[in-house]
This record gives structure tokens, C-alpha cells and sequence, in this order.
């Protein structure tokens, strides 16, 4: 999906708005989306792309002074690149011929005393006519109305879905009992005659297979129109939407939206032109009137593109743009909220933690956040490091992750063994997924042992016998708390730790680490980069207010 996001200026400015729309940015990327970021500089150019319907420039509706395209099969049918064409095709015994040539006559011959271009009321005539009297016949349901089966109408919705997002995009349809309705977006390069040949070919093949037959199972052609506007677009979705209630069903049909579906199904773009802007303070804080004014308006006239008014501060409320309205925090939805009566909805700003705590690649895999609990031991594999506790240990709390730096040193013959021994008790103990020997896989930085420091909720060090303790200062120097052996070194350089004697049960280290107020704060801390978090922002958030249904 293409993304453009609005403000008044954008990164590398550190700080504030810009640093959000940086990082949302950056996360929409991540989740595979093409975004640009656009600033007040730049409002010809995001102008000139967005195209308008007074310029030939490529628009999503139809401009008359843009190439279109003119074949026959039946019906006439015409073709503009990148713009909406609402389709509608039938089975082959939909219809009564009778009905089919008489229509066909009497419109040759209207059409042969109103020649084209046409004035909006000659225009109107025109589909109250024809386009009705064919829309409402298909509507009674005649002939044998296959896709009332729950496979033929599976075998339609899968030739419909095959290419949506390449060669068009889909913005909803209606599967009813004897025929299909379709608004689509065609991509640069995929003309229409084709896209509906495909369509109407896969679906036909597969619906014979189920049948057991070889029969004609659609009609010869099919009737489009392109859109020729915003409301045009509006009224066309809604016809769709409510066609099952038209026509009096209550089963038999398929009804499918993108507003229903995931937000990121919403790729109405072609070229550089997105399918949704997000614009940030723009709307509510007019440094350029003009600007916030012109934005407004387009978010009136281009309902194509789905517009989000991304509220920070509220200074200025005297038009509203038509748009989802999100506002950072509930203090400013009820400062909105006295201005505007439609629907306000809360979203945090994310933060993007691990940039803010300088969090390397090796560490950030790891993605501690979604941790429980975080016990860390930075050391060698030497049997008096007494990593066997820490195993014990870990047995009695399921919830932790028990982080190791050591790597077996194939030049020390019983570390090697004592590694061994230690990946078989972890595996008696049942904990050989949630201890992690990082040095086993990689070569651990000094830069890795740093962001180690800041992710772990505890140092675990038990050691039997040390010179020193020198990663129980390090510990300390990142206000880690540190649980650790009662030995001569440890006494001597340890600042604020909590002792226990070598011969302690497990389980009643566990129950201290557990109940450890330091350790609590460390895990609300890791809680919150969780839920800053600005792909699970989007996702659990964002995403669902995107893909409910818009009101009728």
C-alpha cells in the first residue's frame, strides 16, 4: 500500500512531531508498505500528484481529456489506465432473450437520436432507461442462479481475489444468485476487456469442475461503467452494498468490502499516487491557512484516498476535514471533541524503545519486550560460574528467559564438557528453550553486553569463587538489580545487591527475584516498549478502525 504522511516540516529534525511521523513511518515501512513523507515545502509537488479533476494529470475517475480507450463486444466498453469501473456480468441464463434483444433494440435506437457528449439529464435518462430496467431484471432472480451454491460463488470470490493488488484493485463486490457486481481500480497496463476475460474464464472452469458439466456458464460480455466522480464512486459502492436488501435476499449472496477486510487491502493506488494519507497536526495547527485549507478541501473531494486527521494539538477546529479523526491522548480528544461532533478515536504515539536505548541488531532479534521475565548472567563457561543454579532456578520461575553470554571455548577441554552437561540439565529440567546460550551462535560485542544490560529485569550471578565480580559494577552502573552469590569478592564490590548462600533452594530464589520490587519497575519498562510499540500500534489498533464498515 502507498502511504503519504503530512506536516508541516519532517526528519531529520529531531524532536517532537517529526520524530513521530519518523518513526510511523518507519514502521509502516517495516510492515512492507511504500511511504513517502511529505512537508509544507513540498504542497505543489504532493499536489501534482495527487492529480484533480480539472487536469488531465492521471486521476482515479474519468477525465475526458485523458486517452480512453474504445472497444465493442456487445456493449460498448471504454477503458482509462488507473481509474475506478464499476462491472457487472451474469450466467448465460440470467436473462430472457426475448428481454436481451428487445433492450438492446430500443437502446440503439435512444442512442442513435442522443449522440455523445451528453448533458447530465440526457445522461440521467439514460441509466433510468437501460441501466435500471437490466440492473433491476437481474435482481429477480431467474434462471438457475448457480451462485446461490456455496462452492460456485467460493469459485467466483477466488478469480476475483487472484490479482487484486496487481493487476487492479478491489473495492468491493456482490456475488448474488445469477450475477456479480464489481468496483475496481485497473492498474497502468491491464486493460479491462482482459481483466474481466480472466475473471469470467478461472471462475467458469472451476464452477464446471464442481458441476460435473461443460456448459456456457456466463454470458457473452458483461456491462461497465467507468466513475466519473467522487459521489459517482460513493453511490456506486453503496449500490453494491445494499443489493443483497434490493433484491430481498437474506442468504444466497457474497458481500465483500475492503473497508472490511484488512486495512492494508486498501491499495487503491496506482503509480506514485497513495491510497492513504496521514496527516499529522496539518488540519488543527495552521501554520499555512492556505495549506490546512487546501488539504481539507481535497480531503472533501478525493474520497478515494482515505484521509486520517492525526491530532497532536488543537489550535484551530473551524473546518473540519472528512476524515478518521485520531487524537493522541484523551486530553486532547475532549479539547477536539468541543469542536467537532464526529467520532474521535485515542492512539498513542508509539516509541521506538530500542532507538531511544541504543539496542544493537543481535539484541533487538531477540525481542525481550515480550518477555516475562529477563535473568542475565554475563560470563565464560567455567564450572565455578555455577550456571547449573541458574537452570534451577529457571525451572521454578516459567514465565523467565535466562540469557547466558558465555561461548564454549574448544581450547578449554572441560568447558566444552561442562557446556554439554549444562544443555543436558537444561533439557532434564524441561527449560532448554527459555535459557539462551547467546555466545553459542554469535560473537557477543561489547556494544551486544551493553543493550543486554539495559533489556534484563536481574543479574543472576552465582558464582562459587571470583577475583572480582566486575559485571556485578556493571549491573549497578545500569541500575540493574543483581541477585548474587554471598562470596568474599562479590561482598566487596557489590552497591545494593541482594546475597544468598550458595546452598539456597531454588525455589526460594525464585520467589525473592519474583517478588523484587527493582525487578517489577524493570518489567513495567519492558510492558511499556511493548506497548509503544508502533507495528502493534498499527496493527491491534490503527488497522481495526480502518477496516470497519463505513456508514451507508
Amino acid at each position: 500500500m502507498r502511504i503519504a504522511i503530512l506536516h508541516y516540516s519532517k526528519p531529520p529534525i529531531i524532536g517532537g512531531v517529526e520524530r513521530v511521523i519518523g518513526e510511523q513511518a518507519a514502521a509502516l515501512t517495516a510492515m512492507g508498505h511504500e511511504v513517502r513523507i511529505w512537508s509544507a515545502d513540498e504542497s505543489s509537488a504532493f499536489r501534482e500528484m495527487l492529480g484533480d479533476e480539472s487536469s488531465p494529470l492521471p486521476t482515479p475517475f474519468l477525465h475526458p481529456l485523458r486517452p480512453i480507450e474504445k472497444h465493442r463486444h456487445i456493449l460498448p466498453h471504454w477503458h482509462q489506465d488507473g481509474v475506478w469501473c464499476f462491472i457487472t456480468w451474469r450466467l448465460a441464463d440470467s436473462l430472457p432473450q426475448e428481454f436481451i434483444q428487445g433492450w438492446m433494440n430500443e437502446r440503439d435506437a435512444w442512442l442513435r437520436g442522443h449522440p455523445k457528449p451528453w448533458e447530465p439529464d440526457i445522461e440521467a435518462e439514460y441509466h433510468q432507461r437501460f441501466s435500471e430496467r437490466y440492473l433491476d431484471l437481474l435482481d429477480q432472480g431467474i434462471g438457475s442462479c448457480l451462485l446461490r451454491q456455496k462452492a460456485c460463488a467460493d469459485a467466483v470470490e477466488k478469480a476475483l481475489q487472484f490479482f487484486d493488488g496487481t493487476r487492479y484493485t478491489l473495492k468491493s463486490y456482490v456475488v448474488m444468485p445469477n450475477h456479480v457486481h464489481v468496483l475496481v481500480r485497473l492498474h497502468d497496463g491491464w486493460p479491462l476487456e482482459r481483466v474481466v476475460q480472466n475473471w469470467k474464464e478461472r471462475s467458469a472452469k472451476a464452477i464446471n469442475l464442481i458441476l460435473g458439466s461443460t456448459g456456457t456458464v456466463w454470458q457473452k460480455g458483461y456491462f461497465d461503467r467507468l466513475i466519473r466522480s467522487a459521489s459517482h464512486w460513493e453511490f456506486v459502492d453503496g449500490y453494491i452494498r445494499h443489493n443483497p436488501e434490493k433484491a430481498h435476499l437474506r442468504d444466497g449472496f457474497r458481500l465483500w468490502s475492503a473497508d472490511e477486510s484488512s486495512a492494508y487491502r486498501l491499495g487503491m493506488a496506482t503509480n506514485r499516487r497513495p491510497s492513504m494519507v496521514i496527516v499529522h497536526n496539518v488540519f488543527t495547527m495552521p501554520f499555512d491557512l492556505a495549506w490546512t485549507e487546501e488539504i481539507i478541501a481535497l480531503t472533501h473531494s478525493r474520497r478515494d484516498i482515505r484521509w486520517i486527521n492525526w491530532v497532536h494539538d488543537v489550535r484551530w477546529a473551524e473546518k473540519v476535514p472528512q476524515a478518521l479523526h485520531i487524537a493522541v491522548s484523551e486530553h486532547r480528544k475532549a479539547e477536539y471533541t468541543k469542536h467537532i461532533s464526529e467520532p474521535i478515536h485515542v492512539i498513542p504515539n508509539g516509541c521506538d524503545a530500542k532507538a531511544v536505548l541504543g539496542l544493537t541488531e543481535l539484541v533487538s532479534a531477540l525481542q525481550l519486550e515480550k518477555a516475562g521475565l529477563v535473568l542475565l548472567q554475563p560470563t565464560r563457561f567455567v564450572r565455578r560460574k555455577n550456571i547449573e543454579m541458574g537452570l534451577q532456578v529457571l525451572a521454578e520461575l516459567p514465565e523467565a528467559i535466562y540469557l547466558v553470554t558465555a561461548a564454549p571455548d574448544p581450547h578449554q577441554k572441560d568447558g566444552v564438557k561442562y557446556f554439554r552437561e549444562l544443555k543436558r540439565l537444561a533439557k532434564e529440567l524441561g527449560v532448554a528453550k527459555r535459557v539462551h546460550f547467546l555466545g553459542e551462535k554469535a560473537v557477543l560485542s561489547d556494544d551486544d553486553v551493553r543493550s543486554l544490560y539495559q533489556m534484563a529485569d536481574a543479574l543472576f550471578f552465582p558464582s562459587t569463587q571470583e577475583g572480582y565480580g566486575l559485571p556485578l559494577i556493571e549491573a549497578a552502573l545500569h541500575q540493574m538489580p543483581v541477585f548474587c552469590s554471598d562470596i568474599p569478592a562479590h561482598r566487596e564490590v557489590a552497591a545494593g545487591a541482594t546475597f544468598f548462600k550458595l546452598t539456597a533452594s531454588p525455589k526460594g530464589l525464585a520467589r525473592r527475584i519474583k517478588a523484587n520490587a527493582e525487578v517489577k519497575a524493570r518489567q513495567a519498562r519492558r510492558r511499556l516498549m511493548l506497548r509503544l510499540n508502533w507495528e502493534k500500534i498499527i496493527r491491534e489498533q490503527l488497522e481495526p478502525l480502518l477496516s470497519r464498515r463505513k456508514a451507508p
